[in-house]
């Protein structure tokens, strides 16, 4: 079955009069081409929507150049919005109607790659907190840096969480820094080796200033996958 032609449902989306008898025919037995064209409306009425919000702001030339890649528009010119009248290209409008179904997203299309997992750890509670449980995840940004992810789950106190990476001898550590709920992502310094540094701990601190460790632990485990 032959469809409608994208850049007719693009005009028609707009209010244009376009098309003829056939097309009208077709759309109105065609799903698929009706549901096209109610989603191109759709992007329509939301660019509308937007007439009075303002300058427009151009995108990063990476959306354009996925979208573009995405429809297959690669010599299709890039007509910019203008006030006071309703001017859209068509392909801005097809390009509307594939974020609206999921095929192109700026999010997408901006995302940072994603993070390495380096090690894990399951973080066993001590016998002071048998109600608690834990986990810590290691991974590599982008940028070569490393961050240890920790979740907790431990009865309320009256102090506060501490994050700490300790070495496999129990004879040094590091305080990556407070736990504020139950997860959060904590920076590892660089060079810190966590093959020597393999134990994730969770303690509870007492607000008396004092920097060291309690050694009152809550959780810890040790890292493997390093």
């Amino acid at each position: 079955m032959n469809h409608v032609d994208p850049e007719l449902l693009a005009l028609l989306a707009l209010g244009e009069e376009a098309g003829g008898p056939a097309d009208r025919e077709h759309l109105a037995e065609c799903a698929e081409c009706r549901v096209e064209l109610e989603n191109l409306r759709r992007a329509v009425t939301v660019g509308r929507s937007t007439l009075d919000s303002g300058e427009l702001l151009a995108p990063d030339p990476r959306v354009w150049a996925a979208i573009q890649s995405e429809l297959d528009l690669t010599s299709a010119p890039v007509i910019p919005l203008r006030r006071r009248r309703w001017v859209v290209p068509v392909a801005a409008v097809a390009a509307a109607a594939v974020v609206i179904a999921g095929g192109v997203t700026i999010g997408t299309v901006l995302a940072p790659p994603p993070e390495t997992v380096l090690a894990s750890a399951t973080l066993d509670p001590f016998p002071d907190w048998p109600d608690a449980l834990g986990e810590a995840v290691v991974a590599e940004r982008a940028d070569g840096g490393r961050v240890v992810d920790v979740t907790l789950t431990a009865p309320d106190a009256d102090g506060f969480r501490e994050v700490w990476l300790i070495s496999s001898d129990a004879s040094q550590l590091v305080s990556l820094g407070v736990l504020r709920g139950s997860d959060g992502s904590f920076t590892i310094p660089d060079g810190l080796d966590l093959d020597r540094f393999a134990l994730v701990d969770v303690s509870e601190e007492p607000f008396d200033g004092d920097p060291s460790h309690s050694g009152d632990s809550i959780v810890r485990g040790e890292l493997s996958g390093v």
